[in-house]
């Protein structure tokens, strides 16, 4: 079976096992998407088995009709920014802005409507898509403002754009984002083959100096935000508890919780657990 994964940028994970050779024995596809709205699209149809994506999406891909499961956590945190045009210096000064996000509802849009609605700014959310394409429309003036990540997150500042805000300088437990695998697939052995090679990268990267690591995501096109990326690289695939209980009050804050939905619940270790065994009878 190949397995056919969704994601915006490759995640330092992924890359580690793909540089290193694990990933010779599972057969997968990357597809780099344009939007949440794409992603759950695809999943839904059958298109896509795997989703690299915000964990809040669950909630909203849940009530959709996804019967979905959180797997892993591939990134520690996902290093974001907000970042906006013109003389803008801080949140305040974003009043009436035009604020690009992915989805309206969910994700790392909800990050930024928390952050924004504590400040007391009310702004103009508009309907973009993926980083790249929030990039895009922030350079090219169609929006004043969005959330960023690395590589994006370092073209905006080099193209004069401002970082009014270090968002995990403000909520430290983000949760970097998850691998969400269609619920059909969770016994099969391609899962669990690409949960191995997966878990074998991370280990394999906490055994490198930054420097080769910084050097590796360099190769793979991060450029000038590979330190970052390297530095905030998931040490663990197991999902931080702590990160779904900081989503589902972030939610919660906002009114925006959907009643019979828990994010522990849609988590499932099994896969991980069993894919990390073997790796450990093997060796």
């Amino acid at each position: 079976m190949i397995l056919r994964q969704s994601h915006f940028v490759p995640p330092v994970s992924y890359l580690l096992a793909d540089e290193l050779g694990f990933l010779r024995e599972v057969a997968v596809v990357p597809t780099r998407t344009t939007s949440s709205a794409e992603q759950l699209r695809a999943l839904l149809a059958g298109e896509q088995d795997l989703a690299v994506t915000a964990i809040d999406n669950l909630f909203e891909w849940t009530l959709a009709g996804g019967d979905l499961r959180l797997v892993a956590q591939v990134e520690l945190t996902t290093p974001l920014g907000i970042n906006a045009g013109g003389d803008v210096e801080s949140l305040p000064d974003l009043a009436g802005c035009r604020f690009a996000v992915d989805a309206p509802d969910n994700g790392f849009a909800l990050i930024a409507k928390r952050l924004l609605r504590d400040a007391g700014v009310e702004v103009d959310y508009v309907v973009v898509g993926g980083v790249r394409e929030r990039l895009d429309a922030l350079l090219g003036g169609h929006v004043d403002a969005t959330l960023l990540g690395p590589p994006f997150d370092k073209l905006a500042e080099q193209a004069g754009m401002r970082r009014v805000v270090d968002v995990n300088a403000l909520l430290p437990e983000l949760p970097g984002q998850g691998l969400v695998v269609r619920a059909e697939l969770l016994g099969s052995a391609e899962l669990e083959r690409y949960l191995r090679a997966l878990a074998c990268g991370v280990e394999a990267g906490g055994s490198m100096t930054d420097a080769e690591g910084i050097e590796l995501l360099e190769r793979c096109g991060y450029q000038t935000a590979a330190a970052t990326a390297w530095g905030t690289r998931a040490r663990t695939l197991t999902v931080d508890r702590r990160g779904l209980g900081l989503l589902t009050g972030i939610r919660r804050s906002l009114g925006m919780l959907p009643p019979g939905i828990a994010l522990d619940e849609l988590c499932d270790d099994e896969p991980l657990l069993r894919a990390t065994r073997s790796a450990t009878v093997r060796n």
